[in-house]
């Protein structure tokens, strides 16, 4: 009986854990950023989500707030700049010597084979969704807005059969302005086909110490 009972609880386990591979590798992480800037009020608002669970972080001059979200409703919002005072330590501690330049070359030479596969990887999952813009833009020199939205115009029209991407420039000649908004959408398609090569870039013994290295923690080879 208590055979069968672990035997049960194992598959179980096993399906969770083969169900969530399986969902890393299907269900993209979708990351929006907006910024709106109207007058001298310039808001953020970014998030990220994958399946029901996200995070979206907002800035609205000095508010600096973080949000947990699941199935798109917030569960818990805290304040960023509450949190960093928190955190801060009552005591300095002490410093550590600095690296070396040839500390840094080193581990940069010895890191870079495993972060250009982890570069590669990221680019070949990344997909853009949406990018609209809308901006209103005066400068000093009539002259200079002027090129500036003959840029944008030719820029719009290159970029008119890409649906997804829709940037608009309103010229203003006779004053100092730059005001719109700008919606971004990029998503991660595959988000198990960059862990892979973070995963197996830390399963070297090379890359765990100039890691180590770097962050302060250690010696090489420690």
């Amino acid at each position: 009986m208590a055979a069968s009972l672990l035997l049960v609880i194992l598959l179980i386990v096993a399906l969770l854990i083969l169900g969530f591979i399986v969902a890393l590798y299907l269900v993209p992480v979708a990351t929006t950023i907006a910024i709106e800037k109207t007058g001298e009020v310039l808001l953020l608002l970014g998030t990220v989500v994958w399946g029901i669970f996200g995070v979206r972080f907002r800035v609205l001059d000095e508010e600096r707030t973080v949000e947990v979200l699941l199935a798109g409703r917030a569960v818990l919002k805290r304040d960023l700049a509450a949190i960093a005072e928190e955190e801060k330590p009552e005591e300095v501690p002490k410093e550590r010597p600095p690296l070396r330049i040839g500390e840094y070359v080193g581990a940069g030479t010895d890191l870079w084979p495993y972060i250009r596969r982890v570069i590669d990887a990221f680019l070949r999952s990344l997909s853009l969704k949406r990018c609209i813009g809308e901006v209103t833009l005066g400068l000093a020199s009539p002259a200079a807005t002027g090129r500036i939205y003959g840029y944008m115009t030719a820029l719009r029209y290159a970029l008119w059969p890409v649906e997804r991407i829709d940037l608009v420039m309103h010229p203003v000649f006779g004053d100092e302005i730059l005001e719109g908004k700008v919606d971004v959408q990029v998503n991660i398609e595959r988000p198990l086909t960059i862990l892979i090569p973070i995963v197996a870039a830390l399963m070297h013994k090379t890359v765990r110490d100039r890691l180590r290295v770097l962050s302060g923690r250690g010696a090489a080879g420690a």
